[in-house]
């Protein structure tokens, strides 16, 4: 046997020049394990994992579905804003239609129409009663 301050010498050079004098350790191979899981087991687990599957392909259609009813009713509340806003420009247009100056233009303007003079009035009292014909009295006092 080397005498141990020979033995230090011997590991110092070992080490300068990359050599390591510890022992490789075994590794140990790992066996596989026996598995616990039995046919039954296996069975199950394949029933489970085919339930999740269909659970799945239903979000998934259940997904579009209500996908494709939002467009529907985003198609809808986008007509309706359509109609909404045309409602409002006719109810504007009618409120201009209805004015009394537009009615007077237009009576002046289109038909033509005037005022009438203060000797085309007539007045009638609440002591008078008006006969049958009306329009035929109006007409008559018209044209005299």
């Amino acid at each position: 046997m080397m005498p141990a301050e020979q033995w230090y010498e011997y590991q110092d050079n070992y080490k300068k020049y990359g050599f390591d004098m510890k022992p490789k350790k075994v590794h140990k191979v790992k066996q596989k394990k026996k598995s616990n899981v039995t046919p039954k087991d296996r069975i199950a687990i394949m029933f489970l994992t085919i339930v999740i599957g269909a659970l799945c392909v239903a979000v998934i259609i259940t997904t579009a579905y209500s996908a494709s009813i939002k467009y529907h009713i985003n198609n809808v509340i986008r007509e309706n804003e359509v109609i909404t806003g045309e409602i409002e420009n006719l109810t504007v247009q009618l409120n201009k239609a209805n004015n009394i100056q537009a009615i007077e233009y237009k009576a002046t303007t289109e038909l033509g129409m005037v005022y009438p003079n203060p000797n085309d009035f007539i007045y009638i009292t609440p002591e008078e009663k008006p006969v049958k014909d009306f329009a035929l009295l109006l007409k008559e006092e018209a044209y005299n």
